[in-house]
């Protein structure tokens, strides 16, 4: 049997797993709705947030709302934040502001189900955040970090006939005034799988002045058509464009038992966010598209 490059990653990681804490995220405020694919906790005015993906189980019609974070596990609907009517949000600091985004979704006008699209808010506060720029339509997964040089680093994930079932691109911008939907389609793309599997980034950390450690997600489907991901992680040289290997950190496995949208998604992580400001490390993900979860991990960007 010929495994894709993401079947053999994991089977890689497999052999060098370990056990750690981990444990579910319990949201309140929203009740009758699922919520999942939430960012790691950022701090804004002494207070600790989350933002996440709030849907009905049975829809994939959602909106992004913020919940004030408790250490615990706990997390509580902000109710006079703003709400947002996209999935799996994302969120950075960027000239001392904010930078959040996430994905708008509408019919297909061709009726193939879906199409999306990357919008980008930015603002001084969670409570103050103005639209500022979109992406193409056909594309998601866009993260931006910026540098030590305060130049923007984005990396992009085009699907179709350049990116097949999606690869991971990236481009350097010099201000946020240069984040368009023209220039999103010139990333350069980072060879690092075969055409069977796709991935995307999910957070970048600035690590030294050369390299960033970039918090990514890999997926495959099985023989049965049913989705497989995981969260994965790898380094990159903004200054070289040299990216170490692609690595598998998390799995669905490694997390507790829970629910799932549907079948085809029981094996399914999304890794939202990674909290690096402790002595230990905790990874956030959206779990089966239907709850969130966290685990304590390595330091993913070493070695």
């Amino acid at each position: 049997m010929t495994l894709t490059a993401t079947e053999q990653l994991y089977r890689e990681y497999c052999l060098r797993r370990q056990a750690a804490t981990n444990g579910k995220v319990a949201f309140s405020g929203v009740t009758g709705c699922d919520v999942y694919n939430p960012t790691a906790p950022f701090y804004e005015g002494g207070q600790q947030y989350i933002a996440a993906r709030v849907e009905p189980r049975d829809s994939e019609v959602s909106q992004v709302r913020f919940f004030h974070w408790q250490d615990t596990g706990n997390a509580r609907l902000v109710a006079d934040a703003p709400s947002f009517d996209l999935q799996d949000p994302f969120i950075c600091r960027i000239d001392n502001g904010w930078v959040f985004g996430g994905v708008e979704i509408t019919a297909d006008p061709d009726g193939g189900g879906w199409w999306w699209r990357t919008q980008f808010w930015r603002g001084t506060s969670i409570f103050s955040l103005r639209p500022f720029a979109v992406g193409p339509w056909g594309m998601k997964d866009i993260r931006l970090l910026q540098l030590p040089d305060k130049r923007i680093l984005v990396f992009t994930r085009p699907q179709g006939t350049v990116g097949g079932r999606g690869k991971i691109g990236w481009l350097t911008l010099n201000s946020l005034n240069e984040l368009n939907s023209s220039r999103l389609e010139q990333g350069r793309l980072l060879a690092q799988l075969e055409d069977e599997s796709w991935c995307g980034v999910n957070e970048a950390h600035v690590l030294d002045e050369q390299w960033v450690g970039v918090l990514a997600h890999v997926a495959c489907f099985d023989p049965a058509g049913d989705r497989h991901y995981y969260a994965a992680a790898f380094r990159f040289n903004f200054l070289s464009g040299q990216t170490t290997p692609l690595r598998i950190i998390c799995s669905r496995a490694d997390l507790p038992a829970g629910e799932s949208k549907r079948d085809d998604l029981c094996d399914v992580i999304f890794p939202g966010g990674l909290t690096r400001d402790g002595p230990g490390h905790r990874l956030f993900c959206g779990v089966s598209d239907c709850e969130a979860h966290w685990r304590e991990i390595a330091d993913p960007f070493l070695g």
